[in-house]
């Protein structure tokens, strides 16, 4: 089966993570992340499905790293005013 959300969905929502959040949540749209993309892949003289495949499979490896989600969960918990500690983090050896 193929995953219709490749490249261009994984991508944006690669970039959306990297953009700014609020205390609504990301701030940053899929539609305005394509058009992020495509305008780098222009500046960068690239096929825009070119940048797409690299951004998204950076996307899923990011969805399979703990580490990775939780930087992501706390960046949009500090802007929603709201304490949250990644399981992670409190790992102690005792």
């Amino acid at each position: 089966m193929t995953d219709s959300r490749y490249p261009y969905t994984y991508a944006c929502d690669f970039i959306r993570n990297l953009g700014p959040v609020d205390n609504s949540g990301v701030v940053l749209s899929r539609s305005d992340a394509s058009q992020i993309r495509s305008g780098i892949a222009r500046a960068l003289g690239i096929d825009d499905k070119e940048l797409a495949e690299k951004l998204a499979d950076a996307q899923l490896a990011n969805e399979d790293d703990p580490v990775v989600i939780g930087q992501q969960v706390q960046r949009l918990m500090t802007a929603l005013g709201r304490s949250w500690q990644s399981p992670q983090a409190k790992i102690t050896n005792d």
